[in-house]
């Protein structure tokens, strides 16, 4: 049974979906034929190839996962993905070196076999090598520099999965294959995108973070820890603020939410930098946002750091 939704009244026109019908949870297996109305909300697209279309989310009652409902060609969606763009600015040093900072706590040595899963075009991988870093390895599937497959044998002392679980249908079996590859005591970093705060009935104000056809699932944080449990892993370090949360002006996540906003959630323009001065005299209090936005966050992304048993 179909069941006919809403139409957002806070967004802007753009093309829209069908109804959903069916649906059935991808963590916790709950499965509906006629899913709440209230359940059921629609974002639109935050880059350019996408900004007008409109897709369909629905949120678990049982544990509160939010997952994307219609289906995408990976390979499609990710040809001249914006942020495979990214270059080493000042703002990524920021937000890398924060990252870096929490597996430094951990207890990464410059030894260490690192591997970055979902590196995209290798940012991250680039910043450990130029920081000493001698054993690095990244893996893309929808990068061609690093969609090369691991080979069988290889292991490694520590796994970063940041920004890649939420771009992913199947969470248990990134974490199973990341247990696979990691030696004993060896560390598992995750970092990803919160359920909770989305308001299923107006998504409109959480467009970049749903980053919408890319983000498939989003995750409760203590349903990431029952996960990563479930899979034989220690918890040793939990984060609640996102590591692109930083004291450096202009590098905090708030400041990016209220720029996004006054780009009509346009990521491509963003990344290019075309129209910042004007969002700028659009929306003055993105000066106070870049200076103090880290003591006034919009969102949050939890990030674990455990160790495999």
């Amino acid at each position: 049974m179909a069941v006919s939704q809403k139409r957002p009244t806070d967004g802007p026109p753009g093309t829209f979906p069908g109804p959903v019908a069916e649906v059935l949870c991808r963590i916790c297996g709950y499965r509906t034929p006629s899913p709440d109305q209230k359940s059921v909300g629609f974002a639109r697209g935050n880059t350019a190839k996408y900004q007008s279309t409109y897709f369909r989310l629905w949120k678990c009652p049982q544990c509160s996962t939010v997952q994307s409902l219609d289906p995408v060609d990976y390979a499609e969606i990710y040809r001249n993905y914006p942020l495979n763009q990214r270059r080493e600015d000042s703002f990524a040093r920021a937000t890398l070196g924060n990252l870096l900072g929490r597996l430094q706590r951990a207890g990464i040595t410059k030894q260490a076999a690192v591997l970055d899963y979902g590196c995209g075009n290798g940012i991250f991988v680039n910043y450990l090598l130029r920081h000493g870093f001698s054993n690095v390895v990244g893996y893309d599937p929808f990068v061609e520099n690093y969609s090369r497959s691991l080979s069988p044998g290889v292991f490694f002392d520590v796994i970063v999965v940041n920004d890649v679980l939420e771009h992913c249908e199947d969470v248990r079996a990134i974490v199973r294959e990341c247990r696979e590859r990691l030696r004993p005591k060896g560390l598992l970093y995750i970092g990803t995108v919160e359920s909770d705060g989305l308001d299923m009935e107006h998504l409109e104000p959480h467009v970049m973070k749903l980053h919408q056809p890319f983000h498939r699932v989003f995750l409760k944080e203590s349903v990431l820890h029952g996960i990563c449990q479930e899979f034989g892993f220690d918890i040793v370090a939990t984060y609640k603020r996102s590591y692109l949360d930083t004291l450096m002006p202009f590098a905090n996540y708030r400041f990016l939410d209220e720029l996004s906003k006054a780009m009509n959630h346009n990521m491509d323009r963003m990344l290019q930098g075309s129209g910042a001065f004007a969002a700028f005299l659009k929306r003055p209090q993105l000066l106070f946002f870049g200076l103090f936005g880290y003591f006034f966050p919009s969102a949050f992304e939890p990030a674990i750091i455990a160790r495999k048993q």
